[in-house]
């Protein structure tokens, strides 16, 4: 256990340094894109090493933040960066948590579900980098006249409100409904290839329960942390542009 913490430990100082000197240095947009999908997916295997296992998992699956990473990459930075950083995670998954049957089911319960979760929850992107933005510009008043009119009671400041509590809510919507979709897939694995471990109760209800078990508290802590971390992430280190296909990954 205290192995483990050290490891965490280290892990948060190292991503911590690099984010600083990241956001000092680093001025090339491809760059910058790259840099998070690999802190994500480092940040993910971190986390998969504080995954708590139920008693009940007997055919895998834990509670961890392993999606956290993924849905701050999916929403700074768009769909194809989410799916890249997903689609890494779920091999390195593959390799620290093997349970093997067949190719089929290898992809649906590993590379599979964090792949489509990175591009579910990155289409709600654009719209939530957008409210982001607007959040920043009117928090920031140019003269002592608009400070005036963020006062308590204010339009503007009911306006800003707004704009907060709309970018909670597209958090609130792509991390759910991403986790969602990544449910399916592992509820689909569970009956197609573990249906042996339902014995007397219907395949469908057990798959569904099995997998509800670790992934409906994952999800929850995911949100939560998300409805902190990303706000923060704006303030600090906003964004410019999300899509990752205008970077040229040719020289």
């Amino acid at each position: 256990m205290r192995g483990t913490k050290r490891v965490l430990s280290s892990a948060i100082y190292s991503v911590t340094a690099l984010i600083s000197e990241r956001s000092f240095t680093v001025r090339d947009q491809r760059t910058r894109v790259i840099t998070d999908i690999a802190l994500a997916v480092a940040l993910s295997v971190v986390l998969n090493l504080m995954a708590l296992r139920l008693p009940i998992n007997v055919a895998g699956g834990s509670i961890s933040l392993t999606m956290l990473p993924i849905a701050v990459v999916a929403l700074r930075r768009g769909a194809v960066a989410a799916a890249i950083a997903g689609l890494l995670f779920g091999c390195f998954d593959l390799l620290m948590e093997p349970v093997i049957l067949v190719p089929t089911q290898v992809l649906l319960d590993y590379p599979v579900p964090y792949l489509l979760f990175g591009i579910v929850c990155g289409l709600f992107a654009p719209v939530y980098q957008r409210t982001q933005r607007w959040a920043l510009r009117k928090a920031v008043p140019d003269t002592a006249q608009s400070a005036a009119t963020n006062r308590p009671g204010s339009g503007r400041a009911t306006e800003l409100a707004s704009s907060l509590v709309g970018g909670s809510a597209w958090i609130v919507i792509a991390v759910l409904l991403a986790g969602f979709v990544r449910y399916l897939t592992h509820v689909f694995s569970g009956v197609i290839f573990f249906a042996e471990y339902a014995g007397d109760q219907n395949v469908w209800l057990y798959s569904l329960l099995y997998n509800f078990a670790y992934l409906g508290p994952s999800l929850l802590c995911v949100l939560m942390c998300s409805l902190v971390l990303l706000p923060l992430l704006s303030r600090q280190l906003p964004v410019e542009s999300v899509p990752l296909k205008r970077a040229r990954f040719s020289s």
